[in-house]
């Protein structure tokens, strides 16, 4: 009796927090992926603190959209920002450090 009615889709504020979170951990994901491939000898600390970068926000940004139609939207859209400024301020760290 209840497998025939479908479940409701997320509303359109989780949808967009959704699809936030897909990008950030494809973009982390994608560039561990390409880091790994372009490695070759031994890591500069600049090369070591953009692969923890990857590493820790690939981590996030999945737990964090695993854990997206839990938590209220305001608390999404924190996370969202929260990980965005993280991987400016390690940006600019580098830059700094270069």
């Amino acid at each position: 009796m209840f497998n025939e009615i479908p479940p409701r889709p997320a509303p359109a504020s989780y949808r967009i927090t959704i699809i936030g979170f897909s990008i950030f951990c494809a973009s982390f994901l994608g560039g561990l992926i390409l880091d790994w491939f372009l490695w070759s000898g031994p890591m500069s600390l600049n090369r070591k603190i953009i692969t923890g970068e990857y590493i820790v926000g690939a981590t996030l940004s999945a737990a964090f959209l695993l854990t997206a139609k839990s938590t209220t939207p305001e608390n999404n859209q924190k996370r969202l920002w929260a990980m965005f400024l993280a991987a400016m301020l390690v940006q600019f760290f580098l830059d700094v450090h270069q």
